[in-house]
């Protein structure tokens, strides 16, 4: 007998429905984990968006690491579909052309950003994924550019790596300022990279530099001076577990047990989990803060301070760069507590280097093919961009490599002290 209907259509056989099954289960993990947060949503969430069971999405992912790790592999596999069908133009890198595409991808930004975030701690299971992934695309990246006659001394995988952080940190300011144009810095720092540098904004030849402002604004803790050594205290505590669960994956109750008081106690000094969240992140501010180096005459000169302490940080409290990773990426979702605080921050950073970047045209040791504009949101980028490929693999140099960066913005001749040597040379760099 036919198993064709009346109307002549095959009945979609036992394999098939499963199949439309999990890709309605994918889909809807997918919408789910860039509307509310990877941590944020839980398996029976997606079981309703997708309209099935709760048991019925178990028949398909045993648990929430598994989907998350089967929505991971879709994305990847068509991005590295399109990336072997299309063959990038003779002038191009190709990866504006990927960050684009990326773009136009539903949940594509979000779902990296929070995951990139998210899967720095050892124990996430996306952790060894993402690991490889980073590994795999510098990789592949110093490869391509060691096939390019790159000018002066630039050295393929510094500049790879280098390149990789601008991009990650880019989708990160613009999951918080969706007017940033990630594209269009991509294709000029492509340009530069090919040696045909875009020219600089007329404007930025001649726009006034204004008096630098202060890295990030250090609000002080309310209350008295015990109360404030409480929470500050707390706070501290607070933040390994912060770094390593995020702030949905971390409950009252284990923040109390790390602070070692009860979770009354801990309610009466901090109140809220929020409240919180905000004590941490000002005493994170507190204690990276860069005080305008001694003696410092130049803007260059402050420049190349930062990296200093970028080094300082990663030596004596690594904890505060996988902080300030995981909830500025999980933080980019409207509505999460943190997300006001990280989109003021990276407004501030972008004035702060605007403003170092335009004295140091003034005073001439800024290069004459460097715009401000562009560089102003690229450094910070490069700099966030580092701190997570750091918190995935421990050898990449964050300090070295922003020297590595910082001595490319610099006019020739400008001598930054024996500190800033190429990361590739490793301890010798330091």
């Amino acid at each position: 007998m036919s198993t064709a209907g009346f109307g002549g259509a095959a009945a979609p056989t036992r394999q098939a429905r499963s199949a439309e099954t999990r890709t309605r289960i994918l889909d809807a993990a997918t919408a789910a984990f860039v509307r509310d947060g990877i941590a944020a949503v839980s398996l029976r969430d997606v079981a309703g968006l997708a309209g099935v069971t709760h048991p019925g999405l178990l028949r398909h992912f045993a648990s929430k690491d598994a989907l998350l790790g089967a929505v991971v592999e879709r994305l990847d596999r068509a991005n590295t579909d399109w990336i072997d069908a299309v063959e990038p133009a003779p002038s191009t890198l190709g990866m504006a052309a990927l960050a684009e595409r990326n773009t136009r991808t539903p949940g594509y930004l979000e779902l990296y950003t929070a995951l990139a975030g998210e899967a720095t701690s050892t124990t996430h299971p996306a952790h060894e994924h993402l690991r490889e992934r980073y590994a795999r695309v510098r990789a592949s990246v110093t490869e391509q550019l060691a096939a390019l006659p790159l000018g002066g001394d630039l050295v393929p995988a510094t500049e790879a790596t280098l390149l990789i952080a601008a991009w990650d940190g880019l989708q990160l300011q613009q999951r918080y300022a969706p007017a940033l144009d990630l594209v269009t810095h991509l294709e000029r720092h492509e340009r530069r990279l090919l040696g045909d540098p875009p020219p600089v904004d007329p404007v930025e030849r001649s726009a006034p530099a204004e008096p630098i402002p202060p890295t990030v604004v250090v609000e002080e803790e309310p209350a008295g001076r015990l109360g404030r050594e409480r929470r500050a205290s707390i706070a501290a505590s607070a933040i390994e577990l912060f770094a390593r669960d995020g702030y949905h994956g971390t409950s009252l109750r284990e923040l109390a047990e790390r602070a070692g008081i009860s979770k009354s106690t801990l309610v009466h000094h901090i109140g809220t989990k929020d409240e919180l969240l905000t004590a941490v992140l000002r005493l994170r501010d507190r204690r990276t803060i860069t005080p305008e180096p001694p003696g410092a005459a130049t803007a260059a000169e402050h420049l190349f301070a930062l990296a200093d302490a970028a080094d300082r940080t990663a030596r004596d409290e690594p904890g505060l760069i996988e902080l300030y990773a995981v909830l500025s990426c999980e933080g980019a979702t409207p509505g999460h507590p943190a997300h006001d605080y990280f989109a003021r921050r990276f407004r501030e950073s972008r004035r702060y280097f605007l403003s170092l970047l335009r004295r140091m045209r003034d005073e001439g040791t800024l290069r004459d093919d460097r715009d401000p504009a562009h560089e102003s949101a690229w450094l910070p980028a490069v700099w966030d961009g580092l701190q997570i490929q750091w918190s995935y693999d421990h050898s990449i140099d964050v300090g070295a490599h922003l020297r590595a960066y910082f001595r490319e913005l610099v006019v020739p001749g400008f001598d930054p002290g024996p500190a800033a040597l190429d990361p590739s040379r490793g301890a010798e760099a330091r």
